[in-house]
């Protein structure tokens, strides 16, 4: 009942205000006014509130709401004064009256009775609809879908104590952690922070309906990598747990203040790289626990992987021994993104038989799905804590590694890199591939760059270059332009182009060309043309060092069989796409066979691709007599 009455409150309101309108300024007002309402019903607020203006008074003084409304506010945030500034900002003082008012018509028609606002459960019922209805789908904001939520928390088991949240949103997850602890006998205060103000007067809102503001919890605005507002004799307050999903691949996120951070929170580690901001949230998560604490992370995979910085902070923590669990997950769990994540739990108190390990736990194919959606059910979420709690080598699920074996895959903590038998999906089914058989059993194993030469493509012009027409215009190849692993060579567009050696980036008969971007591999090789044409930085070039040696179409052939594909899954990093590099196919080891076997296998496999060929067609001429035979075939007309 409660929830058919938000989808009916939320679609009345969409129709009045619009489906963008709702989704801001609009969505904070309507949680304050479901928040004052459930307060006029609370014996803490109630006869002062009421003693002020009660809720027939707001719907029967159309001209003087706001007033009434601003009196009201004032009066919570007295009675309150951990609210102070949820009501009472500049939104509020922006808000026209008539749309407050008709707010308040709809809360009216459409809302709770004062009897249901003396629930809880139906308070937050309401809330939290409304939530998941205003924001589904919003391209402004990407809550945590509440499959991984549940995982953060349950892979903690959250009992006592306090937990801490330092990209907290609306407060979902420090809500959870809260009632968590609750249904299970425990104890815990939750306290946040956000440096959305929209977002972090919705958290304050949310721990209020759940009577968790103000004895046991509360939710501070601010950025907190650059102004932390959790601070204990000047150094960062810790806590016993931390839970977080920050916005992946910040770029914005205060690398001049962490440079000079007074806190001393990358002093051991360093300062993450300035373009990319996951690391800060990790070092100030460790920073954020107590010497017994424990934390679950959401992060993008490519904080798993990536070089430089990152890969040096990475081996920091492992030699630190503060690394206990990963869990790779599915793609697509967040909504408008396939950005794959995982669950990285930091332990700064290890168990002793955890020490100088890391269990790794491949969970990418535990989750249900909608047609453009994937999410964890309690059933995923209670399979993946069961292998966590029982810590054991398990054939494709989980293993146990020794930071020894890590520090051998120079730090890398993707999980595929320690699976012995994984499990890929190929163009012919499922296949497990044994990857320590096929490194000491294959002959002859040579890296690709023994054999060839590695080449980024070249940098596209940016606007300011474009509208300048700086450089020499020059075809430059995109992906776009390779279709059915050809290159389309009639229709690619010329750019601008500034680079030192042109000759470099210049497409060679023989070259093969490998999409550096995105989850859709597409391999092509350069044939013989005329002209020249430039290849962008989109792809990344595989120029043999001899063709008479080597057969191109032998090396397009091994990148697209699933070894092939195996590295690149296990080499793709990024936070929002995933992305190959130079390095990641330099590193790539493939049989050298005589020449003759190469052209050997090219045959076969082009033998066996003419056999599906000659499949297809003879099933689509069979499809279409059986057509003319009922009478409608003539109406078919085949491209």
């Amino acid at each position: 009942m409660v929830k058919e009455k938000a989808l009916t409150f939320n679609g009345e309101m969409k129709n009045q205000f619009g489906k963008k309108e709702v989704e801001g300024k609009i969505a904070v007002e309507v949680f304050k006014l479901h928040s004052l309402f459930m307060a006029m019903e609370h014996f803490k607020f109630k006869n002062e509130l009421v003693a002020v203006a009660s809720r027939e008074e707001l719907r029967n003084n159309p001209m003087n709401v706001k007033g009434k409304l601003g009196k009201l506010y004032k009066k919570i945030e007295l009675v309150e004064p951990k609210l102070t500034g949820v009501y009472l900002n500049k939104n509020f003082d922006d808000f026209e009256e008539n749309a407050l008012y008709k707010i308040i018509i709809l809360f009216e028609r459409y809302g709770l009775t004062k009897e249901e606002y003396q629930d809880k459960d139906a308070v937050v019922e309401f809330f939290n609809t409304l939530m998941n209805e205003i924001f589904s789908g919003s391209k402004g904001f990407d809550f945590t879908p509440e499959g991984l939520i549940q995982l953060m928390v349950q892979s903690l088991k959250v009992s006592g104590g306090t937990v801490y949240d330092a990209t907290a949103g609306i407060s979902n997850i420090t809500v959870s952690a809260h009632d968590y602890a609750n249904k299970h006998e425990g104890n815990v205060s939750v306290f946040g922070q956000e440096i959305n103000e929209d977002l972090f007067i919705i958290g304050k809102i949310n721990l209020f309906l759940n009577n968790i503001l103000p004895e046991k919890g509360d939710i501070k605005l601010g950025d907190s990598i650059a102004e932390p507002k959790y601070l204990e004799n000047d150094r960062i307050k810790q806590f016993d747990y931390v839970i977080n999903n920050y916005s992946f691949g910040v770029k914005d996120w205060g690398y001049d203040f962490a440079v000079n951070d007074p806190y001393g929170r990358f002093d051991l580690y360093g300062v993450p790289p300035k373009s990319q901001g996951d690391y800060a949230f990790i070092l100030h998560a460790l920073a954020s626990l107590k010497n017994t604490g424990k934390a679950a992370i959401v992060v993008p995979f490519g904080t798993l992987v990536r070089g430089a910085t990152e890969r040096k902070i990475r081996s920091v923590l492992l030699k630190d021994d503060v690394v206990e669990t990963i869990v790779s997950l599915p793609t697509n769990l967040f909504s408008g993104t396939g950005i794959q994540v995982a669950l990285l739990i930091l332990n700064k108190n290890k168990a002793t038989d955890k020490k100088r390990k890391v269990h790794f736990i491949n969970a990418e194919g535990d989750y249900e799905r909608t047609r453009t959606q994937k999410f964890l059910r309690q059933e995923h979420v209670s399979k993946i804590t069961a292998s966590i709690d029982a810590y054991e080598n398990k054939e494709r699920y989980s293993r146990i590694v020794s930071i020894d074996e890590i520090e051998d895959n120079n730090f890398d903590l993707n999980p595929s890199l320690y699976f012995v038998n994984l499990e890929l999906e190929t163009e012919f089914g499922k296949v497990m591939f044994n990857k320590k058989k096929y490194e000491t059993e294959t002959q002859s194993l040579v890296q690709i760059d023994e054999i060839a030469e590695i080449i980024r493509g070249v940098n596209l012009p940016g606007r300011r270059q474009m509208e300048t027409q700086n450089g020499v215009a020059y075809p430059v190849i995109q992906i776009r332009d390779i279709e059915n692993n050809e290159i389309n060579f009639g229709k690619i567009d010329k750019f601008p182009i500034q680079a030192r050696n042109i000759d470099r980036v210049t497409a060679k008969p023989g070259d093969i060309l490998v999409s550096s971007r995105g989850t859709q591999q597409k391999i092509a090789i350069v044939p013989e043309y005329e002209g020249m044409y430039l290849v962008s930085n989109m792809f990344i070039i595989i120029r043999l060092s001899s063709n008479s040696e080597v057969n191109p179409l032998y090396i397009k052939r091994f990148l697209e069989s699933p070894v092939g594909q195996y590295y690149f899954e296990v080499n793709q990093s990024g936070a929002v796409a995933t992305v190959l590099t130079p390095n990641d196919i330099k590193s790539i080891e493939m049989p050298l066979v005589a020449l003759e076997q190469q052209n050997e296998m090219v045959r076969q496999l082009e033998e066996a691709d003419d056999l599906i060929r000659q499949a297809n067609e003879k099933r689509k001429k069979q499809y279409l007599d059986a057509y003319q035979n009922l009478g409608f075939g003539s109406a078919l007309q085949k491209n």
